[in-house]
């Protein structure tokens, strides 16, 4: 089961009509395996989305205005906010799953000490780092609206939930 999160603009942050999904658990097999960080890859790459990493999540907002991030945790747990300032905090943890819409703003709020999450961005992109205080705001819009959408879901493939909510 996924659960959407909608976002409005909250200037400095685009954020995206498309809404957050959160799949929750729906990993939660891979985190028993000998080496959750390479399961999780794996299967994000199998599924198109390239360019991973295993870390955490940045502390202050920011946001990607040239592609959507998948980020998987792997172990621990932590509240993120999605959005911007004065916006709702999320629970994250062990098996879960965020697909956020380029221009979704996100940040840590709190964590466990163990916290670490795998990343990932569909065909590889190369993320741009954007933390809201860009001058040229209305190009950026422009360019969040000109993303592609991902060809697969990054959890559960090519009739995931992504085909539902996305369109």
């Amino acid at each position: 089961m996924v659960n959407t999160f909608y976002t409005k603009e909250n200037k400095p942050f685009p954020n995206n009509p498309l809404p957050v999904l959160y799949y929750p658990k729906v990993l939660a097999n891979l985190i028993d395996e000998p080496d959750p960080a390479h399961s999780v890859l794996d299967l994000f790459e199998k599924n198109g989305y390239k360019n991973g990493w295993v870390n955490g999540i940045f502390s202050y907002h920011h946001f990607h205005s040239n592609t959507h991030e998948v980020l998987a945790c792997i172990a621990g747990e932590a509240t993120v906010q999605l959005g911007g300032p004065d916006t709702q905090s999320y629970s994250f943890s062990e098996g879960d799953v965020l697909l956020l819409p380029a221009g979704v703003a996100h940040k840590r709020v709190a964590a466990s000490p163990d916290f670490k999450i795998v990343g990932a961005y569909p065909e590889g992109l190369e993320p741009d780092m954007q933390k809201g205080g860009a001058e040229n705001y209305e190009s950026i819009k422009q360019a969040i609206t000109a993303v592609q959408l991902p060809k697969k879901d990054p959890a559960e493939g090519a009739n995931g939930s992504l085909s539902n909510h996305w369109v």
